[in-house]
C-alpha cells in the first residue's frame, strides 16, 4: 500500500486542483492525513502504531481513509504514543503536530517549546 502522504502529493502533482479540493474535504479526511502525516513521521506502521495504542492495524487503516472520526478517547491515545498534539482553529483547520522526538523504547512524549 502506498503511503498516504506520497499518494496525495501525487495526486496535487496530476490535478492542481486536488490541493483545493483537499482542503475543502471533511474535518475526518483532514485529522486521518494529519494522523498518517505524524505516523510516517515518527517512521511507525500502521501495525506498530495499533499495537502501541492497544488497537488492531485495520481501525487504524479505516482512521486513516478518513473511514471514522475516532472518539475523544481514542484520538488522545493515538496523540499521546505518537508524541504529537492536535490543534483546531477557524475555517475548519487540523493539524496534527509532533513534538520533540519521542523517548527510547517506552516511547515516553518528551515536553515540547
Amino acid at each position: 500500500m502506498k503511503p498516504l502522504r506520497r499518494y496525495v502529493a501525487e495526486q496535487i502533482k496530476k490535478n492542481p486542483d486536488f490541493a483545493k479540493e483537499l482542503d475543502a474535504a471533511d474535518a475526518e479526511v483532514r485529522l486521518a492525513i494529519e494522523l498518517a502525516r505524524v505516523r510516517e513521521q515518527r517512521g511507525l506502521t500502521q501495525r506498530q502504531l495499533a499495537a502501541r495504542a492497544g488497537m488492531k492495524q485495520p481501525q487504524i487503516a479505516r482512521l486513516e481513509q478518513g473511514g471514522y472520526l475516532p472518539n475523544m478517547s481514542t484520538l488522545l491515545r493515538l496523540l499521546q504514543v505518537l508524541g504529537a498534539r492536535l490543534e483546531l482553529g477557524p475555517d475548519r483547520m487540523c493539524r496534527v503536530r509532533a513534538l520533540k522526538e519521542l523517548s527510547s523504547p517506552r516511547r515516553k512524549i518528551l515536553s515540547h517549546v
